[in-house]
Formats: C-alpha cells, structure tokens, sequence
C-alpha cells in the first residue's frame, strides 16, 4: 500500500540479522520492500553503534511471488539464491495440500 508506514521491530530484525538470514528472507518476514528494509537497518545501527552486514543486500529484491502460466512455474535465479539455493540444486516435489506444493532439496 502506498503511503503505509511500516513499523520498525528493533529486536525482530537484530534476531534474524544475528541468525544470518538473508536480505530476501527479511524482507518476506517483515512484509517490506527493499528501501524499507535499509532504512530500518540503518535506524538498528544507529541505535546500536554498531555495524551490521545482511547477506544480499546488494543483490536485486525480487517478490517471493509466481505465476503459472503456458510454461509452467519459473522460479528466477536470483530469489532461489536469495532463499540459499545454487545453480544445479534438485529437488523433490510434493503437494502435502491443495493449494500448496513443497519444494526440498535433493
């Protein structure tokens, strides 16, 4: 939405900085883009004093959104990295229930 200010979870984001996720993964947690998401990080160090780094920050954000379409799904290179994933990963697909489908790495 358009003008709706997202409100600033110090402890949340210092967590997930500590457990080492990744910009992406933030991002998806908190439900903010990838502007929102620096100026909190520099708010937390501003408050903190202190420096923190989060993997993919200079990577492009991309939605955790996918389409179906005539081709089938296309998950972009740059989320699966995003979400730790490498060039040449396998995976198992499974439908636990409708609507859902699981993807897990070989």
């Amino acid at each position: 939405m358009p003008g709706k200010e997202s409100k600033f979870e110090a402890v949340k984001l210092r967590t997930m900085i500590t457990e080492g996720k990744t910009a992406q993964q933030i991002i998806d947690a908190f439900g903010i883009n990838k502007t929102t998401l620096k100026a909190h990080l520099l708010k937390l160090m501003q408050m903190d004093e202190k420096f923190y780094s989060i993997e993919g920050m200079g990577d492009r954000a991309v939605s955790g959104n996918v389409k179906f379409g005539t081709m089938g799904l296309r998950l972009s290179p740059t989320l699966m990295v995003n979400y730790g994933f490498t060039v040449g990963d396998e995976f198992k697909v499974s439908c636990l229930e409708e609507g859902r489908i699981v993807l897990e790495k070989k």
